[in-house]
Order: structure tokens, then C-alpha cells, then sequence
């Protein structure tokens, strides 16, 4: 017997147009769900808020990955002391004073001239220009929905599209839309190759000090450098990434843009976010580590 959905305790919420209020108070419920989805990774946070508002947003989607994503995990490794990317687990939120830095990296890259197609291309997606002291008191009153002193992605990007998003609506949306078991299955299938170019880029680091010391000890290393990527590390990432594309193009072709609540005919969540960012993903891990054309 399909288990039986419980419509979401919205009390608390007025059933107002996205956008049109972005500090109405959350139920408890809401509130325990939006703080859930505010713990996970930056990346399941956009894609959180990309099935949620994907027919008003999907024009963004490539800044929101590409500049956005990129620029808060770039603070988070600021903050973390992180300078190597794959030595870096990627986090949820960031405390206010390391907020003002996303803020500010982010501003300098949409205000860079050879960055100037960003401002045309994705208008809605241009960050404010605000003092450091104006910024901190948005972030405090408006932006920190659950009160806790720190930025989740999920956070900003509601904050950033409040032209149409709000909290209180962004949880009306998504409670009780559940992820796809094969959305799932190639989500982290995709999470296995992070873990293999990890692998890969640690022995590479390794070597790469290695072949810098003098003697036998040196020319091994330079040597193994220079055998890497016909080695089992490479072999152990190309299989990976195999295994998630091919996850990634089962649930495209059966489930993108399709609603889940764990069965038949329940609940109206769009997966189309999920499926153009895992797509995405894929895309820029094959462009780095997949075979190269010659």
C-alpha cells in the first residue's frame, strides 16, 4: 500500500505571491524543513531551489553554477584555509564576515569587464553593490532566514530572486517532494568520481613534490608522474565516470522535469533542476578529466 502524504503544516505562512514578502514567518515545520535543506551541501541547496522555482529560473541556472556556486565555495576555502580544490569538502553556510567576502568576490567578478556578457546574459543574477556596513545589516534582517548568524547558499539565492522567491513559498513548493531513487542513484554516482579525482589529484600532488628531490628518489617519482594517467588511479576515475554518465542519462531521459513524492501520481515537485545541474556537473567533469580529443 503506497504510504499516504500528509500536506505540509503551513500555518504561519500567508499565502502571498513569491516575491512579495520575504521575512514572513515560517512554521515550525517549515522552519525544521527549511533548516534541513539549509544543512545540506551548497550544491544540493541550488538544486533545492532550482526544482523549486525552475520555469521562473532555468534562464539563470548556468550563472548560478558557474559563478555563484563557484564563488561561495571559493570563500568557504578562504575561510577554511583550503588553496587546493581537491582537497576541499564542500560546505553549507558561511558566518557573516566571510558572507561579506562572497559578496564582494562576487560583485568583482560581475564588475570585471571581461566578465561583461555575465550582466547581459543573466541581469537578474547582478548583485547588489552595498557598503560593508549596509551589506551586514541585509544579511542580519533579510537574508538569514533562520536566525542563526550565518549565509546558506539556499539563503542567498532566495534572497538574490526575491523578485519571484521567498522562503515561505520556496517550502510550500518543495515539502514533501522526495528525490527520485534514480536521481539519487546518479547523484552519487557522481559524488563517486569527487572521491576519484580526489585519489587521482592526491597521488599527483604527491609525486609532482616528489620529483622535485634530488637523487633516485626524484626520477621515480617523475617517472610515475609521467606514467599517472595510464595508471590505476586514472583507470579507477575514467570507470567512474563512465558508470555516472550513464546513471545521469537513465534518469534524464526517464524522469527529467517529472514530479516525485515516492509514488504514482503524488505531489507536483519539478526534478528538472536536479537533472540540468547533474548534467551540468558531469559535463565540466568530463571536460577535465574525461579523454581528451586529440
Amino acid at each position: 500500500m503506497a504510504e499516504t502524504k500528509v500536506a505540509p503544516n503551513l500555518t504561519g505562512i500567508e499565502q502571498t505571491k513569491a516575491g512579495q514578502s520575504f521575512t514572513e514567518k515560517l512554521s515550525a515545520e517549515a522552519m525544521e524543513f527549511f533548516c534541513n535543506v539549509a544543512k545540506l551541501p551548497f550544491s544540493q541547496q541550488a538544486v533545492h531551489f532550482l526544482n523549486a522555482y525552475w520555469a521562473e529560473i532555468n534562464k539563470e541556472a548556468e550563472f548560478i553554477y558557474s559563478v555563484g556556486w563557484e564563488t561561495i565555495k571559493y570563500a568557504d576555502m578562504h575561510c577554511k584555509g583550503v588553496q587546493l580544490v581537491f582537497k576541499y569538502d564542500e560546505g553549507n553556510d558561511l558566518d557573516f564576515d566571510i558572507a561579506l567576502y562572497f559578496y564582494e568576490q562576487l560583485c568583482k567578478f560581475c564588475e570585471d569587464p571581461k566578465n561583461k556578457n555575465y550582466a547581459t546574459t543573466y541581469p537578474i543574477s547582478q548583485p547588489q553593490m552595498l557598503t560593508a556596513l549596509k551589506r551586514k545589516q541585509e544579511l542580519r534582517e533579510k537574508v538569514d532566514v533562520n536566525f542563526d548568524g550565518r549565509v546558506s547558499f539556499l539563503e542567498y539565492l532566495l534572497y538574490q530572486y526575491k523578485d519571484f522567491a521567498n522562503p515561505a513559498d520556496f517550502c510550500t513548493r518543495s515539502m514533501n517532494h522526495d528525490e527520485h531513487p534514480e536521481i539519487k542513484k546518479a547523484r552519487l554516482a557522481l559524488e563517486e568520481v569527487n572521491k576519484r579525482i580526489r585519489a587521482y589529484e592526491e597521488e599527483k600532488a604527491r609525486l609532482t613534490e616528489e620529483s622535485k628531490l634530488p637523487g633516485v628518489k626524484g626520477l621515480g617519482a617523475t617517472n610515475m608522474l609521467a606514467q599517472i594517467d595510464s595508471g590505476p588511479l586514472k583507470e579507477q576515475l575514467n570507470f567512474a565516470l563512465i558508470s555516472a554518465e550513464a546513471a545521469v542519462r537513465t534518469a534524464s531521459k526517464k524522469y527529467g522535469g517529472a514530479a516525485y513524492s515516492g509514488g504514482a501520481g503524488e505531489g507536483a515537485g519539478s526534478s528538472a533542476g536536479a537533472i540540468w545541474w547533474m548534467n551540468r556537473d558531469l559535463e565540466e567533469k568530463k571536460k577535465r578529466y574525461g579523454p581528451q580529443k586529440k
